[in-house]
């Protein structure tokens, strides 16, 4: 027995030591101390942004600073998935919080004020509240302060240090709960701070606050653009002239047309924020069209345009072959061929262009456009989390994101001077002065200039930015629930020769009107009742899967 066991931690230590004793010469450990550090980035940007952003910081630290830095990514999913795991995270850790200072239960009321704006006393400022601010938590109402008092005075930390990509309207309601913030409690790290530090690059010549309608930053500074992002329409120049498509789809309408029945791609919006946002272009789309060729008032225009955009999105969605809860397998499967187009962002179907161009030709079976008029240019932002465990890397990384050397990574060729090494990105930067003569040749789309693109198009984000949940919330309802049923019946239609009578019971949009969803969804979507969130869903949902099943049974029979 004793010889066995003596061979057991012989075997063991030989185990332990090998790694050190058969390591390549010259080769030593990595020291633990003041010189190094880790720095953890929750994202939404794939694999391509986080190795070559990694690489690159890590390089940027090492020779400016003299620092071994480690890039810790954090990927649980998209923005919505992301949006949804920070709000769990920091609910668990406030409930510590409210339970030690104020010693009462944490109820389903304070989960939600403790992130509600509205509770936000007047002219509140980073760090006028503090955890040692006076509580009054005699009444409901005080409670819900006292929890967002106590939350905004805090410097609760999840363990991350930065959000990095995703839309701006997420990083506002990021911003808007309290998560992400303009500094660190020193006031020395933080978006605010590199501001105070480099005033000329928020300058108006480059970076701008905002761009036709859309925002670049937050005006208090919790979150600032990194790159720039438009919504379009990727297709399979090869699949569509199979089916006798000769034309390039140019508009989101050009989705719509019955022989591309089966053959659209589209993915979840109540998963993927860069979804739901090329749905709201299409939206805006409909409404500036209204207002400039029908020539209506703006209130008539927003009713008109809403609810024609409404059935042109059931028209889509009837010729889609799913809704994925990936935004990034819509090109994919165009490019395979398993779909002839889909609705994408930019860097998606530019990066399957590039992927898929032949070497002999140089040409590309899948190509990327932008609607005419149907789209604006966006910002892909990064923000400082509250709570960061290391603000001073924080800072640096926003620093380097946005300086004229983190910037070329975004566009430049893979292999040239200050570009990215393996990957070509293909996104366009958010500097203004990154478009200039010297930068052409090393970039990957030296014709995509994105702030001369979005001058054909305004956004207005008071149109429809309120409802923007409302908007994922009916295309769920409307068309992913029932799709199956929703499919049925736009086919039945079809092999009828698509009757005027028919396609106008399939365009009924009275439960998703604008009225409807401007006075009854989007107000229900606030209310704190979830179950009464729920059942408006399966509602809805039942009402269009009833409405679906009628069609296929009349125009069925006829046929």
């Amino acid at each position: 027995m004793a010889l066995r066991i003596s061979i057991v931690l012989l075997l063991l230590a030989a185990i332990l030591v090998a790694p050190f004793a058969f390591r390549p010469e010259g080769v030593k450990p990595k020291l633990h101390g003041s010189k190094s550090g880790r720095i953890v980035i929750i994202t939404p940007h794939n694999e391509s942004i986080q190795s070559e952003f990694g690489r690159a910081f890590s390089a940027h630290m090492k020779k400016e600073h003299g620092r071994e830095i480690f890039v810790d990514w954090r990927q649980p999913g998209g923005t919505t998935e992301i949006a949804r795991f920070l709000r769990s995270e920091y609910s668990t850790r406030f409930e510590s919080l409210w339970r030690t200072k104020t010693g009462l239960p944490f109820s389903y009321a304070i989960r939600d004020a403790f992130t509600n704006s509205r509770l936000d006393p007047p002219a509140t400022q980073e760090g006028q509240i503090s955890e040692s601010t006076p509580l009054n938590p005699e009444t409901p109402e005080g409670q819900a302060a006292t929890a967002r008092a106590l939350f905004l005075g805090s410097n609760l930390g999840v363990g991350i240090d930065l959000f990095f990509g995703g839309g701006a309207f997420d990083f506002e309601r990021q911003a808007s709960s309290g998560f992400l913030v303009a500094k660190d409690p020193s006031g020395n790290f933080g978006p605010a701070a590199l501001a105070a530090e480099k005033p000329e690059w928020f300058s108006e010549a480059v970076m701008p606050e905002s761009v036709s309608g859309e925002p670049f930053r937050d005006k208090e500074f919790r979150w600032v653009g990194t790159v720039l992002s438009a919504f379009g329409i990727c297709y399979n120049s090869d699949v569509l002239a199979r089916l006798g498509i000769t034309e390039i789809p140019e508009t989101w309408s050009a989705l719509e047309d019955p022989r591309l029945f089966g053959q659209i791609a589209l993915a979840d919006p109540t998963k993927s924020g860069s979804t739901t946002k090329a749905f709201e272009m299409l939206v805006q789309e409909r409404i500036q069209t209204f207002q400039r060729e029908k020539e209506l008032s703006e209130s008539d225009a927003l009713k008109a345009g809403w609810d024609d955009a409404m059935r042109l999105i059931l028209r889509i969605s009837a010729n889609s072959r799913y809704f994925t809860d990936s935004a990034a397998k819509v090109p994919r499967d165009v490019a395979m061929g398993d779909a002839a187009a889909g609705m994408c962002i930019d860097f998606y179907g530019r990066t399957f262009n590039e992927l898929y161009r032949s070497p002999d030709t140089g040409e590309s079976r899948i190509h990327f456009v932008m609607p005419r008029g149907g789209t604006s240019i966006g910002a892909d932002p990064v923000g400082m989390l509250r709570g960061a465990p290391q603000p001073e890397l924080a800072h640096r990384f926003i620093e380097f994101v946005l300086s004229p050397e983190g910037q070329k990574l975004w566009n430049y060729r893979p292999g040239s001077e200050g570009g990215p090494r393996r990957f070509a990105l293909r996104r366009p930067p958010i500097r203004k002065d990154f478009y200039v003569e010297s930068n052409l040749p090393s970039m990957t789309d030296p014709e995509v200039n994105p702030y001369e693109l979005s001058a054909g198009f305004t956004y207005h984000p008071e149109w429809t930015g309120p409802l923007f949940g409302a908007l994922r919330f009916v295309i769920r309802g409307a068309c992913m629930d029932p799709h199956e049923e929703q499919l049925e019946a736009w086919e039945a239609l079809i092999a009828a020769g698509l009757p005027e009578e028919g396609v106008a019971q399939f365009e009924d949009i009275s439960a998703i009107s604008y009225e409807r969803v401007v006075n009854e969804i989007a107000p229900g979507l606030k209310n704190a009742d979830k179950v009464k969130q729920v059942t408006m869903a399966r509602e809805l949902a039942e009402t269009f899967r009833s409405h679906y099943s009628q069609i296929t049974d009349k125009w069925r029979s006829k046929h």
